[in-house]
């Protein structure tokens, strides 16, 4: 029930950053203000998402001046955002020859991998650009995503600590790094991550994770508090209800479950998880039809879910549907939920 991580990261640096540096350069030579009014062509061109325009004229520019850093960076941009990937590299990889810091270079050649999906190539330029400046904490916070993805979470707390360590009061480093403890079951650790990360910054995602820490430590009361909250904020949060009325089915307040599950899937009508969970708020109020009909959807939303045929399997019981039950007991065992092997073995001749 904890919220997937919010990747939220900020660019090293932004082309208009970039560019103003431009104003910084002593001209000395026609050659070189030639070459700076065809990099501000481009730059205008590269505005208005004209981008061979703007590729021809720093082509141009880099004719005459070979060492224009920025001309390069602007060129890796174009590549990236037309999603030319060796391309960029590569213009990044030359832009970094010409600069004095590389690591702003490896760090945005990381950025496109890990926006890729190309993990490995994502790892391997995040850890180049910590060799080279090991101060700045983009960069961890960028390697602790990468890490968080592959379900690295061990590494992934280290790394985001790292960032920590430079720049402790960012809401979202603390949210994450809670996401990582809670994660690895370490859930005391997470709420105060969390609590961390509301301080800083009170928005609906932080609050539903603390709930979900609360909740896994038995804390139903409070993580209740904490989904309402949430929803106060966000009142189309569908996770939140999804939450709030799991935490409720703890506490058997079955009716404010099945309310909370039904806005769940009123705010999303894809949501397998909103279906299966009404429909064990159905089985515990012994509306067993109701409960079935909530499974089949949540089954067709999702085929793979075990835990739909298990509670689907359960209802039909009810009915004495006996032969269709073992029939999804046994589904659910063999999509690995090993809780049906029980209902087999008593139920199924």
């Amino acid at each position: 029930m904890n919220t997937p991580i919010k990747v939220i990261i900020f660019l090293l640096m932004n082309l208009s950053v970039a560019f103003a540096q431009k104003n910084q350069v002593v001209v000395v030579s026609s050659q070189a203000q030639q070459a700076e009014r065809l990099y501000n062509n481009a730059v205008l061109q590269y505005t208005n998402k004209a981008y061979n325009a703007a590729t021809n004229f720093l082509q141009e520019a880099l004719n005459i001046n070979p060492n224009l850093a920025n001309a390069y960076l602007l060129l890796g941009t174009i590549q990236r955002e037309k999603g030319n990937i060796p391309n960029a590299v590569k213009m990044y990889l030359t832009y970094s020859e010409k600069i004095k810091h590389k690591d702003s270079a490896y760090y945005m050649i990381a950025l496109m991998y890990y926006d890729s999906l190309n993990y490995e190539n994502a790892l391997k330029y995040t850890s180049m650009a910590i060799q080279e400046n090991a101060s700045d904490y983009k960069t961890h916070y960028l390697k602790g995503l990468i890490e968080f993805d592959l379900q690295q979470y061990e590494e992934a707390i280290k790394d985001f600590t790292a960032a920590l360590s430079l720049k402790e009061t960012l809401a979202e480093l603390y949210n994450d790094r809670g996401c990582a403890y809670y994660q690895t079951q370490k859930y005391e650790d997470a709420l105060t991550d969390y609590n961390e990360a509301i301080r800083l910054r009170a928005i609906p995602d932080y609050y539903n994770n603390r709930g979900s820490a609360e909740y896994a430590l038995n804390n139903y009361s409070k993580a209740i508090e904490d989904y309402t909250t949430a929803i106060q904020i966000d009142q189309l949060n569908y996770q939140a209800h999804l939450n709030r009325g799991v935490a409720q089915l703890a506490l058997a307040e079955y009716n404010e479950a099945f309310v909370d599950f039904g806005k769940c899937i009123l705010l999303n009508d894809k949501s397998a998880e909103g279906y299966n969970y009404r429909g064990i708020a159905c089985f515990k109020l012994k509306k067993y039809a109701e409960a079935i009909a909530d499974f089949d959807k949540a089954i067709s939303l999702n085929p793979q879910y075990g835990e739909a045929y298990l509670h689907r399997g359960n209802a039909k019981e009810m009915l004495r549907e006996e032969e269709p039950a073992c029939k999804d007991w046994q589904q659910a065992l063999d999509m690995g939920v090993k809780k049906a092997e029980e209902y087999i073995n008593n139920q199924c001749k």
